[in-house]
C-alpha cells in the first residue's frame, strides 16, 4: 500500500502533540472553575463542555471528511482548538466563567481530531490489522498524556509573562500542541486515507458494481454495529464519570496540584498505554471478546477508586490506570468492530454518529459526575459507575449473536 508507514506516522505524531495540549488543559479545568466561581458545584462543568464540544463537532467533521477527505477535516478541528484555548486563557484572565466555558466547548473539539485519527489509520490498513493500527494510533495519547504535565514548569513561566496564573498557562501548551498538530496534517497526510479505503474497496470488488450505502436503520439492526455504539456510549459515560472529578476529590484532601497532575497521567497513561496490546488482542481473538474484557476491567477499577480512602491517592491512581485500561479494551475493539461492519461509502457518516453519541455520553457523565459528587461522594458515584458496566454486559450477553454472528473474529474480505 502506497505510503502507509508515512501515513501512520503522520496520524500518530499528530495525536501525541493533540493529547498533549488536550491531557493538561482537561486536567485543570475543575480547578480553574472552582478558582474563578468560588465553589465545587461547577466543577465538572468546564469538562462537560469540552466533551460536549468534541461530541457535537463529530457529526459536521464527519460530514466534512465525507465530502473532501480526513485530512481538512482533522486539520480544521486541532484548528478550532487553538481559538479554544485562547478563548480559555481570556476566561481565567478576566475571571470570567462564560469565556471559560466557551473555549472549553472549542477545546474540545481536538479530542474530536484525536478521535476521528484512529479511523483514519483503519482507512490505510486491512481488515486483519485494524485493530493494531488504531491501537497504535490511540497508543500516540499515552506520550501526550506524559509531556503534558512534564511541560507545566516551561508554561507556568510563560504564563507568568502574561499575567496567568500557574494553573491557567496549562493553556499555553493546549496552544503549542494543537497548532504544531494541524500544520503537520495539513502538510503530510498525502494522499488521503479516505481516498486510499475507497480505492481498496474498488480494487476488492473488481467488476462487481459497487453497493449503495445501507439507510441509518438498515445500520442500526446490524448485531456488530449495535454492540459497538453500545460500547462507545456506556465505557464512555463510565469512564468520564468517575474520572473527571478525581482531581478535585484528590485536591480536596489536601493532595498537591503535582500530585493531581501525576493522578491524571496515570489515568490518561491507562487509557493509551494498553492501545497496541488492545489492537493485537482484538485482531488474534475477536472484537466481542475483548469489549466483554473491558467491561470487567471498569468493574474492577471503580471498586479500587470507590472503596479507597481520600487520603490514599496510590490506591486512587491505581484505580484511576485500571479505569483507562478497561475503557481502552473497550474503545479499541469497538472501534474495529464497527468499522469492520461498514463500507468506506458508509463509515465517514456512522463513525461521526457513533463519536457523536459518545461524546454526549461523556458529557453527561461528567456534568452528572460532578453533581453526584457534592451530593454524595465519591464512592457513591463509582459505585453507580459499576452498575452501569453491569447493565451494559447483560445487555451484551442477551444480544449475542449465534455461531455464525459477530462472535468470528473477523468477516472475510480480499485484501
Amino acid at each position: 500500500m502506497p505510503r502507509r508507514g508515512a501515513l501512520m506516522a503522520t496520524l500518530f505524531v499528530a495525536q501525541v502533540l493533540g493529547s498533549t495540549g488536550h491531557s493538561i488543559g482537561m486536567a485543570v479545568g475543575g480547578i480553574m472553575a472552582a478558582a474563578i466561581t468560588g465553589t465545587n458545584t461547577w466543577v465538572g462543568l468546564p469538562v462537560a463542555v469540552g466533551a460536549l464540544g468534541t461530541a457535537l463537532a463529530s457529526w459536521p467533521l464527519s460530514r466534512l471528511m465525507a465530502r473532501v477527505g480526513r485530512r481538512p477535516g482533522l486539520t480544521l478541528g486541532y484548528g478550532l482548538a487553538v481559538l479554544g484555548a485562547g478563548l480559555g486563557m481570556g476566561g481565567v484572565l478576566a475571571g470570567s466563567f462564560a469565556l471559560l466555558l466557551v473555549g472549553m466547548a472549542l477545546f474540545g473539539i481536538a479530542q474530536t481530531s484525536n478521535q476521528l485519527a484512529r479511523y483514519a489509520a483503519a482507512d490505510v490498513s486491512p481488515v486483519a490489522e485494524r485493530g493494531r493500527a488504531m491501537g497504535l494510533i490511540v497508543w500516540g495519547s499515552t506520550i501526550g498524556a506524559i509531556l503534558g504535565p512534564n511541560l507545566m514548569p516551561g508554561a507556568v513561566r510563560a504564563g507568568a509573562l502574561l499575567g496567568l496564573s500557574p494553573v491557567g498557562s496549562a493553556f499555553l501548551i493546549s496552544v503549542a500542541g494543537y497548532g504544531l498538530a494541524a500544520v503537520l496534517v495539513e502538510a503530510l497526510l498525502r494522499p488521503d486515507p479516505l481516498a486510499i479505503a475507497r480505492r481498496m474497496e474498488q480494487d476488492a470488488a473488481g467488476s462487481r458494481p459497487a453497493m449503495p450505502p445501507r439507510a441509518l436503520r438498515e445500520i442500526v439492526v446490524e448485531p456488530r454495529a449495535r454492540i459497538a455504539v453500545s460500547t462507545l456510549m456506556l465505557s464512555q459515560i463510565v469512564m468520564i464519570g468517575t474520572t473527571s472529578t478525581s482531581p478535585v476529590y484528590l485536591h480536596d484532601h489536601g493532595h498537591s496540584v503535582s500530585t493531581i497532575g501525576l493522578a491524571v497521567s496515570m489515568h490518561l497513561g491507562g487509557m493509551y498505554v494498553a492501545s497496541p496490546l488492545s489492537g493485537w488482542l482484538c485482531d488474534r481473538f475477536g472484537r466481542v471478546p475483548m469489549i466483554g474484557a473491558g467491561g470487567l476491567g471498569l468493574l474492577l477499577a471503580v471498586a479500587v477508586a470507590g472503596l479507597a480512602p481520600g487520603s490514599d491517592s496510590g490506591l486512587v491512581m491505581l484505580g484511576l490506570f485500571l479505569n483507562g485500561v478497561g475503557w481502552n479494551l473497550a474503545f479499541v475493539a469497538a472501534s474495529a468492530l464497527l468499522t469492520d461492519a461498514l463500507s468506506a461509502s458508509e463509515r465517514t457518516s456512522i463513525q461521526g454518529l457513533a463519536d457523536l453519541v459518545m461524546g454526549l455520553m461523556g458529557a453527561l457523565g461528567s456534568a452528572a459526575g460532578g453533581m453526584i459528587l457534592g451530593a454524595w461522594g465519591f464512592g457513591p458515584l463509582n459505585a453507580l459507575g459499576a452498575a452501569v458496566v453491569v447493565v451494559g454486559l447483560v445487555a451484551m450477553w442477551l444480544q449475542r449473536p449465534g455461531p455464525q454472528g459477530i462472535g468470528i473474529r473477523l468477516r472475510e474480505e480480499p485484501e
